[in-house]
């Protein structure tokens, strides 16, 4: 679902007065305009305002990678002062955030081979197995970029085929939304993208603007990690056709490399992952991160899979991912009304099972009950999960894609980090044309 933005119209008050100074919030409004002074004391009464919408052009090399997709100021409201988020990665020894889930490429993989045995599925490749999807928390509405970010520094930062990254982007301020967009004005600070600090009006820290895949390269290029923009125009001859074919490229890439024995007994099973890297998906309005693709049996297209920031995964989804794959019981939506009704059985001794539907309706939990959880044990849980309904969360069909009419994607070579040289180059944001 895309982030919800609606047009807000100018409110009948006047700033107050020329003091730069918020009377409310002590906040410093020097960098604002009368009308958004305006927004930022009307925001202190009224939490609920939705963003206002304008269009950001990246600066390109060529004027046909122009991307008009950048919503653009909100106001700063009188929040209460954030602080940063824990940043959290599967190399950490703590337990994750509760916005973060590890665990849910694993079992969409699982769900997946369901899918091939049951002639859905012809094939699917996915990235990086230890990508955690990362939701929204006081972000929503506006903070899919960020997100975004977050899934992809995850990642970077667990792999192995670069560990150097982990120091490039842990060092001297951890990746998080805050301290992205500090992160993007020191960027700004050292002439990296003039053009878009313009338009940003030099301010990114403490407000609730959008950033998209071109705020991404600057940030990460200023830290030294090698990334690539491409743009994709749908409204040309076979547009939707190369992207699909880039995706299938890029995923597929690593699988055709692999050379030693257990890789070549990989290659046998229709659904593997890789150590490819996940890759920011940019289109008007929203973006948001693709963990791999799947090629349908009978219709032959390629769907995306993707892991969308303005969505949550659910309690107890989240439960299954965080205990593995092994916790859950695959079946069809058929088989789940059934499944139910063995539930509510009692069984022998003193155990018995009940049974209920979770509340997005996709999955049927079984719980067993014992004397032993009388005595204060935490609940033993079977997770009955629906196939094509777990699936539907992270497909993007043709008809998803179609929708949109330019796309911009970030993905990352996995090369050696960058060298003063190569980051003072990047300083003026391009893209190549997919």
């Amino acid at each position: 679902m895309e982030d919800e933005v609606e047009i807000i119209g100018e409110s009948s008050r006047s700033a107050a007065g020329n003091n730069d100074i918020c009377q409310l919030c002590s906040l410093n409004l020097q960098d604002l305009s009368p009308e958004q002074r305006d927004e930022h004391y009307e925001n202190y009464h009224i939490r609920k305002e939705r963003p206002s919408v304008n269009k950001r052009r990246s600066s390109r090399k060529s004027r046909a990678a122009l991307l008009s997709s950048k919503p653009r100021f909100r106001g700063v409201s009188c929040l209460e002062k954030r602080s940063e988020e824990q940043f959290w990665y599967p190399t950490l020894s703590e337990p994750p955030p509760a916005n973060y889930t590890p665990g849910v490429l694993s079992i969409l993989k699982e769900a997946l081979k369901k899918s091939n045995l049951k002639g859905y599925t012809d094939r699917a490749v996915l990235c990086y197995e230890r990508t955690p999807h990362i939701a929204p928390t006081f972000d929503r509405g506006w903070g899919c970029g960020y997100r975004n970010f977050l899934m992809a520094c995850a990642a970077l930062m667990d792999q192995q085929i670069q560990p150097s990254y982990l120091g490039c982007l842990n060092r001297p301020m951890s990746p998080g939304v805050n301290n992205l967009q500090q992160w993007i004005e020191d960027a700004w600070e050292q002439g990296y993208d003039k053009i878009g600090a313009e338009q940003l009006k030099n301010k990114l820290v403490g407000t609730e603007k959008y950033i998209g895949t071109a705020d991404i390269y600057v940030a990460l290029s200023f830290r030294g990690i090698p990334c690539i923009l491409v743009d994709f125009d749908l409204r040309s001859s076979n547009g939707l056709q190369h992207l699909t074919d880039w995706f299938v490229e890029y995923f597929s890439d690593s699988v055709k490399k692999q050379g030693t024995v257990n890789d070549a007994l990989r290659d046998g099973s229709p659904v593997i992952t890789t150590e490819k890297m996940p890759v920011i998906l940019q289109y008007e309005g929203h973006s948001v991160t693709v963990v791999g693709y799947e090629v349908q049996s009978r219709s032959r297209e390629v769907n995306l899979l993707v892991f969308d920031p303005s969505s949550s995964i659910s309690k107890d989804v989240r439960s299954a991912a965080l205990a593995g794959s092994r916790s859950v019981t695959w079946t069809s939506a058929s088989k789940t009304s059934r499944a139910l009704k063995i539930g509510k059985r009692k069984l022998k001794g003193s155990s018995r099972k009940r049974a209920r539907l979770d509340s997005d309706g996709e999955s049927a939990i079984v719980i067993s009950d014992s004397d032993d959880e009388e005595k204060g044990d935490k609940e033993n849980t079977n997770l009955i999960l629906r196939t094509a309904n777990f699936i539907s969360r992270f497909r993007w069909k043709k008809s998803n894609l179609q929708k949109r009419k330019d796309f911009q994607l970030l993905y990352f070579p996995m090369d050696e980090p960058l060298s003063e040289q190569a980051r003072r180059q990047r300083q003026v944001v391009s893209s190549t044309l997919g």
